[in-house]
């Protein structure tokens, strides 16, 4: 799984930014968008980068892997994510 190859990322103090230049659409990312772009852009199944999100971050309640699921089958649905 990577971004797409029309899917530009940059990070910004805020989160980042995802920018789709086909259709010239503009994602706002929180920081945690953004921490979950990052580990797209690295590489790897949804699988792998739950999981190296999960030893990133301490999250006791496990909301982390809920939220993080939940955005890349978002990114998917709207066609931003390869499964290259």
């Amino acid at each position: 799984m990577k971004l797409a190859r029309f899917v530009k990322f940059r990070e910004e103090k805020f989160g980042g930014v995802l920018f789709e230049t086909r259709s010239e659409k503009v994602f706002t990312l929180t920081s945690t968008g953004a921490a979950v772009v990052k580990e797209i852009a690295a590489g790897g199944s949804a699988e792998q980068v739950v999981a190296r999100l999960k030893a990133r971050y301490q999250d006791p309640s496990g909301k982390l892997e809920t939220e993080a699921r939940e955005f890349i089958d978002s990114l998917r649905s709207q066609g931003l994510l390869s499964e290259d």
